[in-house]
């Protein structure tokens, strides 16, 4: 059984008739992250990558928890512990807790929509020209990567690309802030560096991808899918940019797109 997906019995149902089959699933089960003092967070998420997504998710919601952190793994009946066994995250206080949390809620706790924007950091790097051509490389490229969703259909892939030829990181999870986590985890392991990296992603870009993203100190997401309206609202906010619908011949640009074009709708 891969740790991406596992294979289970299953009735085909046709206008025929039903079948008995197997199909592939995508493993889908409980991820504990933890620090010195026990665990902060609890995903549902799928068992790869787990220390890259430690320090990813670590990363990307601002626990500051050093990439270099030793980290171990464990599997029990309850799922899977990861755990920074030398280091405390911060900026979690009352928050820790061993209840599941959403993935696909990252501003559950938050009190307003401005403090949605105005607590989070700009971005101040630069912004390289972005050729159509070579984002639907990249997405071609993160497609030859993607062997969960080739084999489930039901799998998130997140892609960190740069312009100077840099071997691009994919990453897949049953959650898409997971993938983003991972990917996160991923480059900062190897310690590499985010300007003029792109966030390339499978599917849609909330507001909860621009977060991430902006505290990962990435300025480019490119997505192929939609963004949502607050999503837009917050990259146009912190001088970030996002393109989403990529396909062949146009893409959607919201924030800033070039120098010589006032974002300004």
């Amino acid at each position: 059984m891969s740790d991406l997906f596992k294979q289970i019995g299953v009735h085909t149902v046709t206008q025929d008739g039903n079948t008995l089959t197997t199909d592939n699933l995508a493993l889908e089960t409980v991820v504990k992250l933890s620090d010195q003092e026990g665990v902060f967070t609890t995903l549902l998420a799928t068992p790869t990558d787990l220390p890259e997504l430690l320090i990813g998710h670590s990363i990307t919601e601002g626990y500051g928890l050093p990439p270099e952190s030793k980290i171990e793994v464990t599997l029990s009946e309850e799922g899977y512990n990861v755990q920074a066994i030398e280091h405390t995250v911060n900026e979690i206080g009352k928050s820790r807790s061993n209840q599941i949390v959403s993935t696909s809620c990252g501003a559950c706790n938050s009190p307003g929509v401005e403090n949605l924007i105005n607590l989070l950091p700009a971005y101040i790097g630069s912004h390289s020209n972005i050729d159509l051509n070579w984002l639907n490389q990249s997405f071609e490229i993160m497609k030859t990567k993607q062997i969960g969703f080739s084999k489930t259909g039901g799998m998130h892939a997140a892609g960190l690309f740069t312009f100077g030829g840099r071997e691009p990181i994919v990453c897949e999870d049953i959650g898409r802030h997971n993938a983003v986590d991972k990917a996160v985890g991923t480059s900062a392991s190897l310690g590499q560096e985010m300007q003029d990296t792109v966030l390339l992603l499978s599917g849609r870009c909330g507001w909860d991808i621009v977060a991430k993203s902006a505290r990962a100190g990435i300025g480019t997401i490119a997505c192929v899918g939609a963004c949502s309206s607050l999503a837009a609202e917050t990259a146009r906010a912190l001088g970030m940019r996002i393109f989403s619908f990529v396909k062949p011949h146009r893409s959607i640009g919201i924030g800033y797109i070039h120098p010589a074009m006032k974002d300004n709708p």
